[in-house]
């Protein structure tokens, strides 16, 4: 792959021993790299949701201009279609609350400088950049998973170089390491089930 240039690894939502998403990912995107801002915003925003409801989610940076977010599942449970009913309700809940700083819409020359909550990716074929990977951006930039309480307005995308992101692993362990160790414990039946039954 590297004598390909192949710099980006993408993901799907499940693994191999499974055609069901063993996660669910929220994807802020913001209209560049200037707006970051708006996706700690989001971020901040989500997680908040997410704790009330007792929802265990885990943050990476994009490697580009934005965050995302991610709740893991029970294996060999959730389909496409209930991820994106989740994502789809809490996307639509952001805006409602802030339609000036974020949208749905899925045309860049509709979006009006607002950060775009993506829930459309969750469907079969679709995929996602991995923790860790380099993106072919100019700054070779790192999809950086990061813990929760660094999340805030000091950061910003330049800091996640190869580099950077080397002698952080070098001194703290991959936040993503304990990633599916509370899965069991999660309530997002309970919530999905509330969703579908409004």
């Amino acid at each position: 792959m590297g004598n390909q240039l192949a710099l980006e690894l993408h993901i799907p939502f499940q693994t191999i021993q499974t055609g069901k998403p063993t996660e669910t990912v929220f994807d802020l995107d913001p209209p560049s790299f200037p707006e970051f801002s708006l996706a700690i915003k989001a971020a901040l925003q989500v997680k908040a949701k997410f704790d009330h409801f007792e929802l265990t989610s885990l943050v990476k940076t994009s490697g580009g201009k934005g965050i995302q977010i991610y709740i893991p599942l029970s294996f060999n449970t959730y389909s496409d279609d209930d991820t994106r009913v989740f994502t789809k309700f809490f996307c639509d809940f952001l805006c409602e609350q802030e339609p000036q700083c974020f949208t749905t819409e899925r045309l860049k020359k509709n979006r009006h400088n607002r950060l775009y909550l993506d829930y459309v990716q969750h469907q079969e074929g679709k995929t996602i950049i991995a923790s860790y990977s380099p993106r072919g951006n100019e700054m070779g930039l790192i999809a950086t998973p990061l813990k929760w309480d660094k999340v805030c307005d000091t950061i910003k995308p330049n800091l996640f170089t190869v580099p950077s992101v080397l002698d952080r692993l070098y001194k703290q362990a991959n936040p993503f390491r304990d990633f599916r160790l509370e899965i069991e414990d999660q309530k997002f039946a309970n919530v999905l089930n509330q969703l579908r039954n409004e």
